[in-house]
């Protein structure tokens, strides 16, 4: 199946209908599906043009109903901070009147003093020296198969992964192509990709696929993406209680920057 990149930057690419109201195309799906990183990458991107000169430090999203991918959504901006280093935006995104997504997103002046640390990225096998991986599961499954545009815009190849709590699913991924040299679509992309694969180590740890729904999804964003080259993400499922689990992940630039940090929901309703 050919990529569809050249698609997914189209609809980051968002009009403007208002001071502070954005609209966003949506990606075709089986049942028009909206994508929670797709939808979520938009969130993003709508705030971060009312904050201008200031990088993403951080976005929390909440999955509230699941939309129409045959329509655009709306995206409502509100400024909450415009302070000396941080803004604050809410971002509501909505369809026909209905709420389908709130989201909390953070920017900050860039800086280059201070105290650094952090985990170092793990010691896994180069990306060249391992086979080409399907893009996501969902393309595979009865339901979906070949429909999933959204789903097929980057690469990856598989380090390792286990089926035991906390299901460990390790990856690199690139996009399956050029991206623009904007600093907040290559934000935008990786906000999109951290929720995409972190789906499957829950899958995996409750042992396969299944009804579900993303709840919520946050990152932190450390530094510049690199995605010329590929990135490395260290994923797990370390949490499930009352039909939620949790799933954490930190991506790596090749060099062993740690680029973000990423925690997710998923709710698995009664079958």
């Amino acid at each position: 199946m050919s990529s569809s990149l050249h698609d997914v930057l189209a609809t980051l690419r968002l009009t403007r209908i208002g001071d502070s109201t954005f609209a966003g195309e949506q990606l075709p799906a089986p049942f028009n599906h909206i994508l929670g990183g797709h939808i979520s990458a938009q969130a993003l991107l709508a705030a971060g043009l009312t904050a201008a000169d200031r990088r993403a430090h951080s976005v929390h999203t909440y999955f509230l109903r699941p939309g129409d991918a045959s329509r655009p959504v709306e995206f409502e901006v509100v400024r909450l901070q415009e302070g000396r280093t941080f803004s604050a935006r809410r971002v509501t995104a909505c369809q026909d009147g209905e709420v389908l997504l709130e989201a909390m997103a953070s920017f900050k002046n860039a800086t280059t003093d201070g105290i650094e640390y952090q985990p170092p990225m793990p010691d896994v096998a180069a990306p060249e020296e391992l086979p080409a991986a399907p893009t996501h599961s969902a393309e595979d499954a009865d339901t979906g198969r070949g429909q999933w545009a959204s789903l097929r815009w980057f690469e990856r190849r598989v380090v390792d992964t286990a089926a035991a709590p906390p299901a460990p699913a390790r990856i690199w991924w690139r996009p399956d192509g050029d991206v623009p040299d904007d600093p907040a679509v290559h934000t935008a992309l990786v906000a999109y990709l951290s929720a995409v694969t972190l789906t499957e180590p829950a899958f995996a740890a409750r042992g396969g696929l299944g009804p579900s729904a993303q709840r919520d999804h946050s990152v932190w964003f450390h530094r510049p993406a690199q995605l010329s080259d590929w990135m490395f993400y260290d994923q797990s499922s370390p949490s499930a209680v009352d039909r939620i689990a949790l799933a954490s992940g930190r991506m790596y630039n090749r060099n062993g920057e740690l680029a973000c940090t990423v925690r997710q929901e998923m709710y698995f309703p009664p079958t």
